[in-house]
């Protein structure tokens, strides 16, 4: 049997840009304007949301962009393989901790194919004291239990993989970092 992942039954009331809480909602806003700002978008840029899910991304924040999403759910995803896009810009929002470290290098050497200079940008949650504090604050579970690959071994990898570029720890939850081939 196959193991399924929280991305494989994704529904859009469990994301939290889709919460009723002003406050989370503000927390994903503010974290995605960071990151978007990080990858210092242009209009004429090939953007991939890698892990897109329901495009809220696009839909909300950058509808005037030339962005494709690629989610691993058949229903959510613009295209079939995202191996196939020569993007100028890649982002990767609150999705490599649900992949085993070697699917990410996997993704990583795919990006790297696919792309002979590319930007990458990734938000990760931190998963520390205060992230599982802040989780059970708001009524929900202090760990993700489909989270199988820490923010340190992301980072290892990325950091063997690319070269990093510039990073923010976002209120000690989510860590936000660029990253360039």
């Amino acid at each position: 049997m196959t193991k399924k992942y929280f991305f494989d039954t994704i529904e859009e009331e469990n994301i939290g840009y889709h919460e009723k809480t002003p406050l989370i909602k503000l927390f994903y806003k503010l974290k995605f304007k960071i990151a978007i700002k990080y990858a210092n978008l242009k209009k004429d840029d090939l953007i991939l949301d890698f892990g897109c899910g329901t495009n809220w991304l696009k839909k909300n924040m950058l509808p005037e962009y030339n962005m494709v999403g690629y989610d691993i759910d058949p229903k959510l995803t613009e295209i079939k393989d995202y191996k196939k896009v020569k993007p100028d810009k890649i982002i990767v929002f609150d999705v490599f901790e649900h992949i085993e470290k070697k699917g990410i290098r996997r993704i990583i050497k795919n990006f790297k194919e696919m792309s002979p200079n590319f930007t990458l940008v990734t938000i990760i949650p931190t998963e520390t004291w205060f992230w599982r504090k802040s989780r059970k604050l708001l009524g929900l579970s202090e760990t993700v239990a489909d989270h199988i690959t820490p923010l340190k071994e992301i980072l290892k990898i990325l950091g063997e993989e690319l070269n990093w570029v510039r990073q923010v720890n976002f209120f000690g939850i989510s860590h936000i970092s660029k990253w360039k081939k």
